[in-house]
């Protein structure tokens, strides 16, 4: 079950690396999706893998999801993100996420994988649910699939059998301000959900002290031959909006400062971002030409390395 969930969040990550957007507006929530979704959502992220992998980004680097981890993932539970998963969201309420995806895969086949690596079938309304106590999936009509906590996806069916299932406004707000060819993005409302994530000490302080002033954000990436990259965090207040935009400011420009001069990729990296503000409105933009976002791809494996090494040490 966690193979999953970590799957498409690791398809989500890779992903995440275009260029150019159109001025046309409006994601679009598929409508096998809305059903599973609950009133009372915080944050919801979506991905569209099929036009991911129309772009030259991805086309450059498409051999590099070629490796070991899903490669065995996908024999084992007969399901390969990188071609059997076309779009997907997920949605979390402030407890819990549940992740709603369609693809082209046989469910027969996946099912049988499932059960034969432990998975249990568990009757639920009218749904056969496989996996365990914890964690869940279930398999509905269109291709499409919902997985998660269990208590969460019972929520989410008894949502979906109440025909009370729907975005809420605010979110729907949000989603109506980010261009339309964007195939990665997020919007919430309250608090982030990073925010009681287990982290090293002096990244969750460096968090609180910036978290507490945002009240909701906006997100988009578009991938094409490089990448470009939206944010929008609004604040509890212009004052509050003020010590989130230097914050952000703060934090990469100590990354620059400790960028070596030798390392022009990272120091370009850096470069990349802009930070403003309107009123209680934060603004974050950063644009990778494709030659910048190819040499930043090859660099992730380096990079995640030296991530790791630092927590270790501060740890």
């Amino acid at each position: 079950m966690r193979s999953f969930v970590f799957v498409l969040a690791l398809c989500s990550w890779c992903a995440g690396v275009g260029c150019s957007r159109t001025k046309t507006t409006g994601i679009t929530v598929d409508r096998a999706f809305t059903p599973l979704i609950s009133p009372e959502t915080n944050l919801l992220a979506g991905f569209d893998l099929d036009d991911l992998k129309g772009t030259g980004l991805y086309q450059r680097h498409a051999q590099q999801l070629n490796f070991p981890l899903l490669d065995a993932s996908s024999d084992r539970v007969g399901l390969d993100p990188r071609r059997d998963i076309s779009k997907g969201v997920i949605a979390w309420n402030g407890r819990e996420s549940v992740v709603i995806f369609r693809g082209s895969f046989k469910p027969e086949a996946v099912q049988s994988k499932l059960v034969s690596l432990g998975a249990k079938r568990n009757a639920y309304r009218s749904y056969t649910l496989l996996g365990n106590d914890k964690e869940s999936l279930v398999f509905l009509k269109g291709a499409v699939v919902a997985a998660g906590a269990t208590g969460a996806l019972h929520a989410a069916l008894d949502t979906q059998e109440k025909g009370a299932g729907e975005i809420p406004e605010e979110l729907q707000e949000r989603l109506r301000t980010l261009p339309k060819d964007d195939q990665i993005w997020f919007v919430s409302r309250g608090r982030l959900p990073f925010t009681e994530s287990s982290m090293r000490s002096d990244i969750g302080s460096a968090l609180s002290n910036i978290v507490e002033f945002i009240r909701g954000a906006t997100a988009g990436v578009a991938v094409g031959d490089g990448m470009q990259l939206e944010a929008d965090l609004t604040c509890i207040s212009e004052d509050g909006a003020k010590r989130v935009r230097d914050a952000l400011k703060g934090g990469i420009g100590l990354a620059r400062l400790t960028t070596k001069d030798n390392e022009l990729e990272l120091l370009r990296f850096w470069d990349a971002f802009q930070i403003d503000q309107n009123g209680a409105l934060v603004h974050l933009r950063a644009d990778l030409a494709g030659d910048l976002a190819d040499k930043m791809l090859a660099r992730l494996p380096e990079l995640r390395s030296r991530a790791n090494h630092a927590q270790e040490r501060a740890q």
